[in-house]
């Protein structure tokens, strides 16, 4: 059941490929919470910071669109937010995908009608992923050498779901089920995460890439809500290598599925990234993965203007193991043009 055909695995609309001198550079942006009347600072910010970053690849991390006043109701829409908002990528022709989050399919436009207007842009190369999993657009994208002989990255894409509510209808349990206690683990949420049947694709799918390509192949995994593992390094930071900023608490859910255990069992995803939590851009190493907020991009929901931007990470098919990350924030792309203007 789990067992994706391989060829169904490497196969992307664009291909992904390091630069001549090894390197390929991932922006992954998140929270744009766009739509109808949604600030046109929001669209100059993703265009220059991808101008300043030059990315091989741009990955929307959930929330592109809007939860409130601002927010798309129809897939006509939706594709008028994306003409402006993919637009720094399908003029410079780089290759750019998405994975949903909370907010995505709150205003009548399903996952699954929102996925057909994302794949029909000539440079997104998002997958739906396999109907048997939950959610939608799961998926693995390779990147390969630059000779393009040998697969030398991985992106993985996961939707992070929305709440527990969703996850007590998907599987039939009672809709009063009290997933969060008082005496709660993490941050006493109601947020949902990544289900089994995505961590045991994800685990079958990183074998078969593994025996495909003869290694384990380093990649980053991006979904939208954070797991509880960031909460522990936030409680941790000394012993974490923790960097950046925390400005909200972790938005995790109560519920654990197993996604980072799967990971360290498997040894090749080296970075998460996750968005969700506007005010958080922090980075930090536990049982050495890197676990990263991307920032946030939104100028229509709460954000602060020193944390506003996009996280970038950086491959290099010489040194495959090691990953690097950091910060692209707008101020620092910007200066003051970056800050939100408020009115009245």
């Amino acid at each position: 059941m789990f067992e994706t055909p391989i060829e169904s695995l490497m196969e992307t609309k664009l291909p992904l490929r390091c630069r001549a001198d090894g390197k390929f550079r991932l922006l992954v942006l998140s929270d744009l919470h766009g739509g109808v009347g949604c600030s046109e600072q929001m669209f100059t910010g993703i265009e220059e910071t991808v101008t300043a970053v030059k990315p091989d690849l741009v990955l929307l991390n959930g929330d592109t669109a809007g939860p409130g006043r601002i927010h798309v109701e129809t897939p006509e829409q939706l594709g008028a937010l994306l003409d402006r908002a993919a637009a720094p990528m399908e003029s410079r022709g780089i290759p750019w995908c998405h994975v949903f989050g909370n907010h995505d399919d709150n205003f009548g436009v399903s996952n699954a009608e929102a996925q057909k207007v994302y794949e029909s842009y000539a440079h997104c190369v998002s997958k739906a992923g396999e109907s048997f999993m939950s959610g939608v657009g799961n998926y693995v994208l390779p990147v390969y050498s630059h000779s393009g002989e040998a697969v030398a990255g991985a992106v993985w894409g996961f939707d992070s779901h929305s709440g527990m509510a969703e996850f007590s209808r998907e599987f039939g349990l009672p809709e009063d089920t009290r997933y969060v206690l008082p005496q709660h683990a993490f941050q006493g949420r109601g947020y949902d995460t990544l289900h089994v049947n995505q961590v045991l694709w994800y685990y079958t799918a990183s074998i078969r890439l593994e025996q495909y390509c003869g290694k384990k192949v380093p990649g980053v995994m991006c979904f939208h809500i954070p797991l509880p593992e960031f909460v522990l390094c936030c409680r941790n930071r000394d012993e974490t290598d923790f960097e950046g900023s925390e400005g909200e608490n972790v938005g995790c859910g109560e519920m654990n599925s197993g996604v980072f255990q799967a990971i360290l069992e498997r040894g090749d995803v080296k970075a998460v990234c996750c968005g969700h939590d506007h005010i958080n851009d922090f980075s930090a190493v536990y049982c050495g993965v890197k676990l990263c907020y991307d920032g946030g991009m939104d100028y229509d929901a709460y954000q602060r203007d020193e944390i506003r931007g996009g996280r970038v990470f950086e491959f290099d098919e010489n040194d495959p193991q090691n990953i690097r990350t950091y910060m692209a924030h707008v101020k620092d792309i910007m200066g003051v043009r970056g800050n939100k203007i408020r009115r009245g």
